[in-house]
Order: structure tokens, then C-alpha cells, then sequence
């Protein structure tokens, strides 16, 4: 279970700053389908812009548990391994200005089929909450999303509860990612 997770991190960090718009009023969405989420971001404009230039990205794992697999030292060295993930990369976006985070990008990349419960997004915040079909018949992934977005710099907290066909690989975990600008992008 945890290698699918570092997958998930990088690809969130790397969509996050993706998609050129002038910021807009916002949109808040309930009992939402995910092309529902998508055509209110499209209208809304809900952008930064967040500025281009050399960012440094961040994807940490900060609480892991196992609740379906029995106490002991294989599921003790799992927990230790994912909350021990911690990746800082720099990245040179160039060209346009980048827009706020794209719900679809960030938000559904653990499951397919994906249900809003609530999602609101604009001013430079956003906060939601989603249930997504697992990749194998039976499992679910909910997650609960928040963070903030601004011209130099991101932060993102995913609360993820990944509920497999089988109870005992069931993890629920929360991921930071968050970035800042720092500067020209090096030659």
C-alpha cells in the first residue's frame, strides 16, 4: 500500500501549479458530481494567478495508520516507513502565470468516479469533501481537502481514508504538500 501513496504526492505537487486564469469570485458546490466540480472551476476562475518563477515543493506524510492490520512490528515498520516519506523538490514553472489548484488534478488521484459531498474554492482558500471509487471492486477512497493558495506560495492538507476490498489493508493517513516561490527561475 504505501509505494501507491509516493506516486500520489509527486503527482499532486507536480498538477498543483498548472493552468493559466485571473482569479475569479470563487464557487461552492454540495452533492456534486466531479464534471459538475470541473465546469464551476471553469466558470468560477477561482486562480491566483500564483506567480512563475522557481518553486520549492514539499510532500510529507504526517499521520499514517493501519486500523485493519494487527499490532506488531510489520505494521509498526509500515506506519514508520510512510510518516518517514518527506520530499522537497525545486521546480522552474515558466511561461504564464499558474492558476489555483484544479480539483480533478489535485484532489481525485486516488480513485476514480468521484462524489463531492462539499467543495468551496475561491480568495485564495478552498475546503471540501469527496468519496472516490478504489481501483479494485469494493474499495473506496474518502478524503477531505483544505488549504490555502496565493501569488508566492501553497499549503495543502488531505485527510485520505483508503478503504481497500480487504479490511486489513485499509490506511487513513494526512499529506502536506505545500510550496513557495523563491525567486527567477535558475538559468
Amino acid at each position: 500500500m504505501i509505494p501507491r501513496l509516493a506516486p500520489f504526492g509527486a503527482a499532486a505537487a507536480l498538477v498543483l501549479l498548472t493552468g493559466a486564469g485571473q482569479a475569479g469570485d470563487g464557487f461552492s458546490v454540495t452533492d456534486a458530481t466531479s464534471e459538475q466540480v470541473a465546469a464551476a472551476y471553469a466558470k468560477a476562475k477561482p486562480g491566483g494567478p500564483m506567480h512563475m518563477g522557481q518553486w520549492d515543493r514539499t510532500i510529507a506524510i504526517s499521520a499514517f495508520e493501519l486500523p485493519g492490520m494487527a499490532p506488531g512490528p510489520d505494521r509498526d515498520a509500515k506506519v514508520a516507513a510512510a510518516k518517514a516519506m518527506h520530499k522537497t523538490e525545486s521546480v522552474c514553472h515558466m511561461g504564464t502565470d499558474l492558476a489555483a489548484p484544479e480539483p480533478a488534478a489535485v484532489f481525485e488521484m486516488l480513485g476514480s468516479d468521484c462524489h463531492y459531498q462539499r467543495l468551496t474554492m475561491g480568495g485564495g482558500k478552498f475546503d471540501g469533501q469527496l468519496s472516490c471509487k478504489g481501483s479494485e471492486p469494493g474499495a473506496k477512497v474518502d478524503v477531505a481537502v483544505s488549504g490555502s493558495y496565493a501569488a508566492e506560495d501553497f499549503a495543502i492538507r488531505l485527510d485520505i481514508d483508503q478503504q481497500p476490498g480487504d479490511p486489513a489493508q485499509r490506511a487513513k493517513m494526512t499529506m502536506a504538500l505545500s510550496g513557495h516561490r523563491t525567486g527567477e527561475c535558475a538559468k
